[in-house]
């Protein structure tokens, strides 16, 4: 079963990825090569992350970027026992909580995938064409995405005990945080009061 939450997890990330990315104004790159889908000019905080020297952009945006990318391979590392034999690595599933990592990972991939169709269904977000979504699952939080990731994570650092992964979904957390409030200032000269109003009555995350 625990195989079988990996595959399903990975497998299902791997298709959402390619097949119904969302792009995203907070993209690390977009900092580093401007991408003129997204109009930053009125917006000061953006513009600042923009103006950062190329030092502060490394340190801040790419480096984290880069380990939440290495975070991401650290469930494979279950298949390679010889390798994680230290006490950082030592991935020995608590059988009684095997079921909750399982549903875990499911209904977190479940959320995530549900609420990128939702979104995709007529919104590209190409060319400034943007759509700003209020009703089904956006009406408990406004990024049931990343509820989602967070819950399919919590699902792997259960199935795969490490400090190394929950080490690293702290990071993944605070450094997908620092990306939603960039991405909340550009809807925000975007959609104007609207999204104030939407921000008002609905949770940055599902929890809290």
């Amino acid at each position: 079963m625990i195989v079988f939450a990996f595959v399903f997890g990975y497998l299902t990330l791997l298709i959402e990825l390619i097949f119904f990315h969302v792009p995203s104004v907070a993209n690390t790159q977009n900092f580093f090569q401007k991408n003129n889908n997204y109009m930053i000019d009125k917006s000061t905080y953006i513009s600042k992350i923009y103006g950062w020297p190329m030092w502060k952009k490394i340190l801040i945006l790419a480096v984290p970027f880069f380990l939440i990318n290495m975070y991401f391979l650290l469930p494979f590392l279950y298949f390679f026992p010889g390798i994680h034999s230290s006490k950082l690595l030592v991935f020995r599933a608590n059988n009684w909580l095997v079921a909750i990592g399982i549903l875990c990972v499911i209904a977190g991939r479940i959320i995530t995938f549900g609420s990128m169709l939702f979104m995709r269904r007529k919104n590209k977000q190409t060319q400034n064409s943007f759509k700003l979504y209020t009703n089904g699952i956006f009406s408990f939080s406004r990024n049931p995405g990343l509820d989602g990731m967070f819950l399919f994570f919590i699902g792997f650092g259960i199935l795969f005990p490490s400090l190394l992964i929950w080490i690293g979904l702290l990071l993944y957390f605070y450094y997908m945080r620092f990306r939603v409030k960039i991405e909340e200032e550009f809807l925000k000269e975007l959609f104007g009061d609207v999204y104030l109003d939407y921000t008002t009555n609905t949770k940055r995350f599902l929890l809290f």
